[in-house]
């Protein structure tokens, strides 16, 4: 059984830098900087970056039977993930997202009007019991995307051995999107890592405090807020602090949060401090930002801790 285990989202990811999509072609070509193919999703995201850190690491996923398929499960074998519990959907095809990179670093997503099957498939949980920790890519996306599918996961996976890990995403207009929704799923949950404008949405509060209030009420162990530029914000029953966001400013922040989780749930597994542990998320994210992709930018766990050393020990 490897150590962990990523369940949720993955997608072909088609990102382009420096092209102005925001005005009418006037002529019959547009002209960019910069564009690449590459793999994207939440759990993808979270798998590939804690490979490259060293990790043992299993993704379920789904993927339609097609060449976007393979192609997607060879960048997650390449990586030397576990892929014996990808699921591949016959007659369907892969998900695929465009990723626009604005000029500033942050990103838009043009993603499918309507999932593919592929990407809501049931998945098969016991090819993740007896990991050492579960990782959801998001809550309220592909395949969790249903309350009854996230409580079955977490009910049967969580155990004294076991900690579970979640990111989440909010959809204003998705009724589905809501605490209410999977309240009885949140007791299971050890850590949760929304952002500050999903953690906003979800809880209906104004302050970071607040916020992880709303989380730990419902039963929630330990909250992650992210707040961009500005790092984390952390919070359970007995703790409560800042982190900062470490490095220079990026030049694409897309899947900076999902960065920011895998390096969090990897100092997790090594079992360090919780401030050491957003230390190092930070650290993973600030990589993370420095390539244009959402997974492109941590090439290996040395990459990650001469940053750290560069751009937070020596001045702390």
């Amino acid at each position: 059984m490897a150590e962990i285990v990523c369940i949720g989202y993955a997608c072909a990811d088609v990102a382009i830098r420096g092209t102005d999509l925001g005005t009418p072609f006037t002529e019959e070509f547009k002209f960019y900087d910069n564009m690449m193919l590459g793999v994207g999703g939440d759990a993808a995201n979270e798998a590939i970056v804690m490979a490259h850190l060293g990790k043992d690491v299993k993704l379920i996923t789904g993927l339609g039977d097609d060449s976007v398929g393979d192609f997607i499960e060879s960048v997650f074998s390449s990586a030397n993930i576990d892929t014996s519990a990808i699921h591949r959907t016959e007659s369907s095809v892969s998900s695929m997202t465009l990723v626009v990179v604005q000029k500033d670093g942050q990103r838009n997503f043009v993603i499918p009007k309507e999932y593919p099957k592929s990407s809501l498939f049931e998945p098969q949980l016991d090819a993740a019991k007896g990991a050492s920790i579960v990782s959801l890519g998001s809550i309220f996306s592909p395949p969790l995307t249903t309350a009854d599918r996230v409580h079955r996961i977490v009910r049967e996976l969580k155990s004294d051995k076991t900690l579970i890990c979640a990111d989440v995403v909010y959809t204003p207009t998705d009724p589905e999107c809501s605490l209410e929704k999977i309240k009885d799923s949140l007791k299971y949950i050890d850590f949760i890592f929304p952002n500050e404008e999903e953690a906003r949405g979800l809880t209906g509060k104004d302050t970071l405090d607040q916020m992880a209030d709303q989380f730990l009420a419902y039963g929630v162990k330990n909250v992650l807020i992210k707040i961009g530029k500005d790092g984390c914000f952390f919070k359970n029953k007995t703790d409560r602090f800042f982190s900062p966001c470490i490095g220079p400013k990026g030049i694409d922040t897309t899947g900076a949060g999902d960065n920011f989780a895998a390096g969090f749930i990897t100092a997790l597994s090594e079992g360090k401090s919780l401030k050491e542990c957003c230390i190092f998320a930070a650290a993973v994210a600030g990589v993370g930002c420095q390539a244009i992709g959402s997974n492109a930018g941590v090439k290996s766990r040395a990459q990650v801790e001469e940053f750290l050393e560069k751009y937070y020990l020596k001045e702390n």
